[in-house]
């Protein structure tokens, strides 16, 4: 599979909610022929979804059977990969679908919330193998704090056209910007530079809302130097490509907000993701994944040493004044394992 294609697809035509609810998966767009990948060919929705999303373009969609593993590994992967700045070529070059109602699944589980994202992962999903080298470089995650932290956000020209926000200063139109971003769905805002200028996008679930061009350099980057304070990151300019997660509230919603910048040419580009709902439980699952074979991997190591220690005390008994703490340790995380199985098993115990 062309992963470079399917995440444009994904950004463009088929949203990645869209992908996660009906288990599809984009793989190519040649010419008016859009081949879809579909987990269960007998699912007839999918196929109606995304032929009225398609109808503006006057697309045929062939469909061809991909497996469970195979559609929820590159949707993983294109979560970890999607901080890298994409030309919206398709976006830009055709006019946005007509809106599609929501739909509705047969089989609903219960919810508080009437978005769609809330009920996409209503069951409980396997876990993904993310395929290596697709790990953000240099990728640094903040830790949740029992209590998130409250975004206030204070938009005052969301009625106003686009240009008007070009007038305003950085911190201001920083706050215009998040406005429009976490309105729903996954938002993306994308920082470009352009020789003597800088300009902005806003997308959301891969389709392209707006652009802010011709702003001059000096607010371009004060943009993103505000960026950096909200999220935690230092404002010194990055030699390599850095990000940072921060997770926090926002009109009762959690969302996660990935930055993302990089170096280009001596000056610095960056793009903002938001993920809410289905997204952001997805990619917390992924995330959890990861720390569960890491611990794995741990555990198994420490079981390894565990075995020098007594092989060699076998042959030569000596004290071990580490003993006692490495025994606390081992209790420790025995009482976090226990707890942690209750919680996931309350019925057994």
């Amino acid at each position: 599979m062309d992963s470079d294609r399917i995440f444009q697809l994904i950004d463009t035509v088929v949203p990645f909610e869209a992908c996660l609810y009906y288990q599809v998966l984009p793989l190519s767009l040649e010419g008016n022929l859009f081949k879809l990948g579909v987990v269960d060919v007998q699912d007839d929705s999918a196929l109606d979804y995304v032929q009225r999303i398609l109808a503006y373009m006057n697309c045929s969609v062939t469909t061809e059977q991909i497996a469970p593993e195979t559609q929820r590994s590159m949707l993983s992967a294109y979560l970890l990969h999607g901080n890298q700045v994409r030309e919206p070529s398709l976006t830009e070059t055709t006019p946005a679908p007509t809106p599609i109602p929501a739909p509705t699944p047969i089989n609903p589980a219960p919810t508080t919330s009437s978005s769609e994202a809330d009920t996409l992962l209503s069951v409980p999903q396997p876990s993904i193998r993310v395929p290596e080298g697709l790990k953000p470089p240099d990728a640094q995650v903040l830790l949740t704090p029992t209590e998130l932290s409250v975004l206030d956000v204070e938009a005052v020209h969301l009625s106003s056209p686009v240009e008007v926000l070009a007038t305003l200063p950085a911190p201001q139109l920083l706050q215009e910007l998040l406005g429009r971003v976490l309105v729903d769905g996954i938002g993306r805002l994308f920082f470009e530079r352009h020789q003597s200028q800088g300009r902005i996008l806003w997308s959301q679930d891969g389709v392209l809302k707006s652009i802010l061009e011709g702003l001059s350099p000096f607010l371009f980057q004060e943009v993103i130097d505000e960026l950096k304070r909200l999220t935690d990151m230092p404002v010194s300019p990055v030699e390599h490509p850095k990000q940072v997660e921060v997770e926090r509230i926002y009109g009762k919603t959690h969302l996660l907000l990935r930055l993302r910048v990089m170096p280009v040419g001596g000056k610095e580009e960056a793009t903002l993701q938001v993920l809410r709902g289905a997204a952001l439980r997805f990619y917390q699952q992924q995330q959890l994944s990861t720390l569960s074979r890491d611990a794995l991997q741990l555990a198994k190591e420490l079981q390894r040493k565990v075995n020098q220690i007594r092989d060699r005390t076998r042959l030569s008994p000596l004290p071990l004044e580490g003993l006692p703490a490495l025994e606390q340790v081992v209790r420790n995380v025995d009482d976090q394992l226990e707890a942690l199985m209750q919680e996931q098993n309350p019925e057994d115990f």
